[in-house]
């Protein structure tokens, strides 16, 4: 096992954010929660970022990679000192040089996470009775013993379902033709517990709509007709996430994989335009605007909408084939448009004639929805943010997204470096943490 510092982990963030509409003649805020805008909920508004009205010099937060801490954030806390936290108030770290090894108490939070249950009543014994010398040997055996449990696999499931933030209700009675809500889920667990590459959970081509049932994972691929990528066409995800424009399908990847909310992209040379700053690095006429454009993604009246919308726009016309029962509908588009009233929307709505490219991020091209995964998975910022969810869920932090709990990068990088190591086999990494100096230390 390896020491592993929380000191970083103690940082506070003072978050600014702008919302406004895109020049779509309506306006309005943007919904609350993971995954929602206003954009996408009709009232033509949506995230946006750049900078404070009135100070187009402010500093640009940018973030870092898979949900690690901005590396500026304009009335941000200090890390230490007296930005109090676990660092104590004088900055000196005394409150996480105050825990202790207590591996009873390790155990029962292991056992509750990875197999739902309590320790057994030989597994307690077997750590009381250990000897200094012998304890990690023995703490570490259990928790192999939890990860060969069958059990482990209906906690993965509930991990993904969490993480995704869908799945089916007991009890609860579909819609003529609602797609199943769980397959997403249990496919990325089942790449989990069976030691697959975690990339799979994206690149997949067949068996994305597996079953799960007595411990056993019964291979099954999508029935939506869609090119499959991993869990990125299943039915039930894109019925979940179903809106205006097919932004909240981009939102939900963008923050499930890469950590971080939009803007996802930060330019080197940030632009002062209107009363903010323009920070894409994609040039500013990428996606579509002006007075005559359904939505003016260009607009620079308040935020400058184009800092989202640069790489939103480039990603989201590959999930408008998608309806709202996650069937494909090759050829036809089946979002709308947040316009008075709503219309089909058009490639055009999104990005100008000319330009009408898909792009993971600037620089990187796609040209479907496959290539799209490909592009993610060879992106070290999904790496980073894998290992970072996990990091949370052990030390019960919260959601990286939604709770604002990144994680600072010397605190996981060793995780990821060996993440890397070892094929991206994501339950290797799990174990690697329940096992750490971190973990066992209260």
């Amino acid at each position: 096992m390896r020491r592993r510092s929380l000191t970083a982990i103690a940082i506070t963030i003072g978050i600014g954010i702008a919302t406004s509409g895109c020049g779509n003649g309506s306006s309005g805020p943007s919904s609350g929660g993971p995954f929602g805008s206003g954009a996408e909920q009709g009232t033509g508004s949506d995230q946006g970022s750049g900078g404070a009205a009135g100070s187009p010099t402010s500093t640009v937060p940018t973030p870092g990679p898979g949900g690690t801490p901005p590396s500026s954030s304009s009335g941000s806390g200090s890390a230490s000192g007296s930005s109090g936290g676990a660092t104590g108030a004088d900055g000196g770290g005394t409150a996480l040089d105050g825990r202790i090894v207590d591996y009873g108490e390790a155990l029962r939070t292991a056992s509750l996470k990875l197999v739902g249950d309590l320790p057994t009543i030989d597994q307690i014994h077997g750590i009381e009775t250990a000897t200094a010398a012998t304890l990690p040997t023995v703490y570490s055996g259990y928790i192999d013993a939890m990860l060969a449990d069958p059990r482990f696999a209906s906690q993965m499931i509930q991990y993904w379902r969490d993480t995704f933030k869908t799945g089916d209700q007991p009890g609860q009675t579909k819609a003529k033709g609602a797609p199943d809500l769980d397959t997403a889920a249990t496919f990325a667990a089942m790449v989990v517990v069976q030691g697959q590459p975690f990339t799979n959970i994206l690149t997949a081509a067949s068996g994305t709509c597996p079953t799960f049932a007595n411990g056993t994972f019964t291979a099954a691929s999508c029935t939506n007709g869609a090119p499959t990528a991993g869990i990125l066409t299943d039915p039930g995800i894109q019925a979940q996430f179903f809106a205006h424009m097919a932004f909240r399908r981009v939102r939900f990847l963008q923050e499930t994989f890469a950590c971080s909310p939009f803007p996802a992209e930060y330019s080197s040379a940030p632009t002062p335009m209107g009363q903010a700053l323009y920070t894409s690095p994609w040039p500013f006429t990428s996606i579509a605007g002006g007075t005559t454009a359904p939505i003016n993604f260009q607009d620079t009246s308040a935020v400058i909408c184009a800092n989202c919308h640069t790489t939103l726009n480039h990603i989201a016309p590959l999930f408008a084939y998608f309806d709202m029962n996650g069937k494909y509908v090759a050829g036809t588009i089946q979002v709308q448009t947040p316009v008075v009233p709503p219309v089909t929307s058009q490639l055009s709505d999104w990005l100008p004639a000319g330009q009408q490219t898909f792009a993971w991020r600037d620089g990187t091209a796609v040209t479907d929805i496959p290539s799209l995964a490909q592009a993610m998975a060879a992106d070290p910022t999904i790496a980073t943010c894998a290992v970072n969810r996990v990091w949370d869920w052990a030390l019960n932090r919260g959601d990286i997204v939604g709770d604002l709990a990144t994680v600072p990068t010397d605190v996981t990088q060793t995780y990821v470096q060996d993440f890397v190591k070892n094929g991206m086999n994501l339950k290797e990494i799990i174990r690697e943490i329940f096992t750490s100096d971190d973990f066992v230390r209260f």
